[in-house]
C-alpha cells in the first residue's frame, strides 16, 4: 500500500499496521541477528532512524515550505524527528526525552551520510561517543563499561573526557514497534493529527520536478 493523496483514517492505521510494521518485521529484524553478537549495529539503527524521519514528518505536518536554492519541498526536518522521538518513543522510556536529540544526530547523521556515528562535543567540553550493544534496557555491560543502561550515559572507564550514548539495538527496535502503537492511538482521537498526516502525504504524493537542483 503506497502512500496518496487526501487518506481516510482507516487507511492511515493501515498502512501503519500492514505496510511499516511489515516492512519492520522483514527488513530490519533479519538485519537485528538476535541471538548472535556480531551484525546489525549501524544497520538495524540507519534503518529505524529513516523511518522515524518519516514519522516525523506525518506527525509534524507539511507546511508548504521549500528550499529556496533547490526549490525541493522541506518536507523532513531534523527538529521533526526530534520531537517524534521524545514525545512517543520517550513515553516507553524517558530517556528518549532527554536524550533523543544525541540518538538523532549521532545515528541519523553519520550513518547515512558519513558511514559510522558521529561523535558530539558537549557543552562541559568533554566528548560523546557512541556504544550501541545487543542486550537488556539495564544492567548489561559492554567493553570495559559497566552496568549500561539503553540511551543512558555511560562515563570512559579509561579517559575522563569521553563519554559514551549507550544504545541497545534490541530495545530500539521493539521501541520503534510501540511507538508506532502510540501514533496509532493518538490518530484515532486526534482530528488535528490526521489533518497533519494528509498535509505530508499529499505532498509526498506529488512528483518532483524534472529541473529542480539535486545540490
Amino acid at each position: 500500500m503506497a502512500l496518496h493523496k487526501n487518506m481516510k483514517l482507516w487507511e492511515m492505521k493501515q498502512f501503519l499496521r500492514e505496510e511499516l510494521k511489515e516492512q519492520i518485521l522483514l527488513e530490519i529484524a533479519p538485519i537485528l541477528h538476535v541471538g548472535i553478537s556480531p551484525g546489525g549495529y549501524f544497520g538495524v539503527t540507519r534503518q529505524i532512524l529513516c523511518l522515524v524521519d518519516f514519522l516525523g514528518a506525518l506527525y509534524s505536518g507539511y507546511n508548504g515550505e521549500v528550499d529556496k536554492k533547490t526549490g525541493r519541498k522541506l518536507i523532513s526536518k531534523a527538529k521533526n524527528t526530534i520531537n517524534f522521538i521524545q514525545e512517543f518513543f520517550g513515553e516507553i522510556d524517558p530517556n528518549y526525552k532527554t536524550k533523543g536529540k544525541y540518538l538523532y544526530l549521532m545515528y541519523r547523521h553519520g550513518l547515512v551520510h558519513l558511514y559510522q556515528p558521529k561523535e558530539i562535543e558537549l557543552k562541559d567540553g568533554k566528548k560523546l561517543s557512541w556504544l550501541a550493544y545487543k542486550g537488556p534496557r539495564e544492567g548489561a555491560s559492554v567493553h570495559e563499561v559497566q552496568f549500561v543502561t539503553h540511551m543512558g550515559i555511560s562515563q570512559a572507564p579509561n579517559d575522563p573526557n569521553v563519554k559514551y550514548l549507550t544504545l541497545s539495538i534490541t530495545s530500539l527496535y521493539y521501541d520503534l514497534i510501540a511507538a508506532i502503537d502510540l501514533y496509532i492511538q493518538k490518530l484515532e482521537n486526534d482530528k488535528n493529527l490526521q489533518e497533519k498526516w494528509v498535509s505530508t502525504a499529499n505532498a509526498i504524493s506529488e512528483p518532483e520536478k524534472e529541473g529542480e537542483k539535486i545540490i
